[in-house]
């Protein structure tokens, strides 16, 4: 899957209308679109990454951001009781672009 024809690209560069929840020049957040809980963002590189597999070592620096990005929700959406963060890959990874899960219930 080329740039142009991901999905989370498409989302990143607005071409697909979305609400964001948090936006910077290297990182976007939005809501799943079939949440699995009370809270379900996706915190996503705007740079295309395809897997985790594939971050390369000028990259690193991106996924350190997203768990800064992913402390201050966690406190933003009041997660602190409880939450996920996770990261498919393989047949899991539905959209070929690296992103974070965070799931939640608001306590």
């Amino acid at each position: 899957m080329s740039n142009q024809e991901c999905t989370f690209c498409k989302i990143i560069n607005k071409e697909i209308p979305t609400e964001f929840v948090y936006e910077d020049e290297e990182i976007s957040v939005f809501a799943d679109i079939n949440p699995k809980a009370d809270v379900h963002l996706l915190v996503v590189p705007r740079d295309h990454i395809k897997s985790l597999l594939d971050v390369q070592d000028n990259q690193y620096q991106v996924l350190t951001k997203m768990i800064k990005v992913v402390q201050r929700l966690v406190e933003k959406q009041k997660l602190q009781v409880g939450y996920q963060v996770l990261i498919n890959g393989g047949h899991y990874q539905h959209i070929p672009h690296i992103h974070l899960h965070l799931l939640g219930e608001r306590g």
